[in-house]
């Protein structure tokens, strides 16, 4: 009998958590999905704006803070077919930047949506770079997840993809 009241009263108390939880979500979660976070859009706004300094002048240090490499990290670059993790990933941007010379680069249509610790940049990278003496012109539709870490954003996706032109 009291084997019986117990797992009575333990699933009652689940089944009471769940119902609060599930309420609660459910009347929070839109207006937190709809917010519109300008404080964070504009922390993120100066993140990319850093992230594009530092790859120009070839800061690989500071450019890898700016990311959260770890087992979660994933990234699509246009030079890969293959969804690349936090090695891969690090390794193709310090070869690939440390190729080249004269990297200006420029976010063009810039759109951050913030989702709690969660924002999404998206916008057309416009870049370029010299290369054996030409002066080479690209633009790639780009996407980063950032990720608030410790109170600070940082990058735990990246998608590129060029423009044919």
């Amino acid at each position: 009998m009291n084997f019986k009241r117990k797992l009575g009263a333990r699933l009652f108390a689940s089944s009471a958590l769940a119902g609060l939880l599930a309420t609660g979500c459910a009347c929070l979660r839109p207006a937190a999905l709809q917010a519109d976070y300008p404080e964070e859009r504009a922390q993120i706004e100066r993140r990319l704006s850093e992230v594009i300094v530092a790859a120009e002048n070839k800061d690989f240090d500071r450019l890898d803070s700016y990311h959260l490499y770890g087992p979660k990290f994933t990234k699509f670059s246009g030079s890969s077919s293959q969804r690349l993790d936090a090695a891969a990933g690090r390794k193709g941007e310090h070869d690939g930047l440390g190729a080249i010379k004269g990297l200006k680069m420029r976010a063009d249509d810039l759109k951050i949506d913030v989702f709690g610790n969660v924002g999404i940049a998206t916008f057309i990278l416009d870049y370029r770079f010299d290369s054996g003496g030409e002066v080479v012109q690209r633009k790639e539709r780009s996407t980063l997840v950032f990720v608030k870490e410790g109170g600070v954003w940082k990058i735990t996706h990246e998608h590129l993809s060029p423009i044919k032109e």
